[in-house]
């Protein structure tokens, strides 16, 4: 076992997304911040099976990796376009949300500058050494494994789809919304497709299968457990909860205050954008005028459980209405599940870090110890800092 710099670090991140790159931007000219951080990924890759063509994310541009805490720095989503010339065509199309392919290029582009990154590097163990006020962290390479020695951790390991629980192994055609565009033609070869989930990228899947199933193509449903199909709060005093100001007023309250207002503020991150409702129901009654097939779109409905017909080629879906207290069964070709949308469960290298006073357990694990949060933005959610880090 190798040690992979002969020195502490003041910082160590786990893991690379929009959020820990964010923070490795802003650290990147702190000469008195050495930060370092690992992912177990080769390089950069946001959301690849979600990259449609006409996806953007559902925060304007300026809230990239660093701009509204640092509106000088040179990793801004506007030096990309200048960097890249881009910055006429992005100014003369006049839509203040990237594309979601553009977004997801500009975090390439900064995480292909910054020497505090470290790819290939699976997070196996984390060690906490009192005595010094350390954590030695292990990574897993190609080639053997490193040590890594931080004061802080930042964990910023993300999310993992899931299958609900009910589903029997095997069951038929499923696949999550993280992997649609490799396997969009096989939906499109099935009978039918039935799509789960009532978030962004759920809605979008619905409506891209809707767009290219036409006429002849299979009959595609939606169904969510969601009492409606809920649009992302956009109002300008919504607005005002991104402010530096409510995110310390957040971080004041105690922790069940802070569940309850998570519990409370979900159609401020996991809405649909307006413009895609109001899309998915134009696509609908276009639709109904040319005499298309209209697939079921149901609420109050969840997923309890799915079984695979090999002989029928077909799925049965078992499904409760949360609102009538009525349990039914639904057939169908194949079906699409959303991606996780809860954080992933905490690694059992975690566990060594220890609690602060009524912190919670699967919380933040340390004073030394935090989620990443990035700086507004990163992955598109509007009030990531919102998120509790204790």
């Amino acid at each position: 076992m190798a040690a992979a710099t002969g020195r502490v670090h003041d910082l160590l991140g786990i893991g690379i997304g929009p959020f820990n790159l964010g923070l490795a931007c802003l650290a990147a000219p702190l000469e008195d911040l050495d930060a370092v951080f690992l992912d177990a990924r080769e390089g950069f890759d946001w959301h690849p099976g979600l990259m449609l063509e006409d996806a953007t994310i559902q925060v304007p541009f300026l809230a990239d990796l660093v701009t509204l805490a640092d509106p000088t720095s040179p990793w801004s989503f506007l030096n990309y376009l200048k960097r890249t010339g881009r910055l006429y065509p992005f100014y003369i199309r006049e839509d203040f949300n990237p594309l979601r392919a553009e977004y997801s290029a500009y975090c390439r582009w900064a995480s292909e500058r910054l020497e505090s990154l470290h790819w290939g590097r699976e997070v196996v163990a984390v060690e906490r050494d009192a005595a010094a006020d350390a954590y030695t962290v292990t990574a897993r390479t190609r080639t053997g494994t490193e040590q890594w020695r931080t004061r802080r951790l930042v964990l910023g390991v993300g999310t993992v789809p899931w299958v609900p629980a009910g589903v029997e192994p095997g069951a038929g055609p499923v696949l999550h919304t993280s992997d649609y565009l490799p396997r969009r033609e096989e939906l499109l070869g099935r009978e039918s497709v039935t799509v789960l989930g009532s978030g962004q990228s759920a809605a979008e899947v619905y409506r891209d299968l809707l767009e290219r199933a036409g006429a002849d193509g299979p009959r595609v449903d939606w169904i969510t457990r969601s009492p409606r199909f809920f649009p992302m709060e956009y109002t300008k005093l919504t607005l005002e909860m991104t402010s530096p100001e409510y995110v310390d007023h957040f971080h004041g309250l105690d922790r069940h205050r802070r569940d309850r207002l998570n519990r409370e503020h979900t159609t401020l991150y996991k809405g649909i954008s307006a413009d895609l409702v109001n899309g998915i129901h134009e696509l609908l009654y276009r639709r109904s005028v040319h005499g298309h097939p209209a697939g079921l779109l149901t609420t109050n409905t969840s997923l309890t459980g799915a079984r695979w017909d090999a002989a029928a080629g077909t799925v049965e879906l078992a499904l409760r209405d949360e609102e009538l207290e009525r349990c039914w069964r639904y057939t169908t070709g194949a079906w699409c599940s959303p991606p996780a949308t809860a954080p992933r469960s905490r690694p059992s290298w975690t566990r060594c870090a220890r609690r602060s006073p009524g912190t919670p357990p699967g919380a933040t694990t340390s004073p030394a110890t935090t989620r990443s949060t990035g700086s507004g933005a990163g992955s598109g959610c509007r009030t990531p800092r919102c998120t509790p880090t204790a």
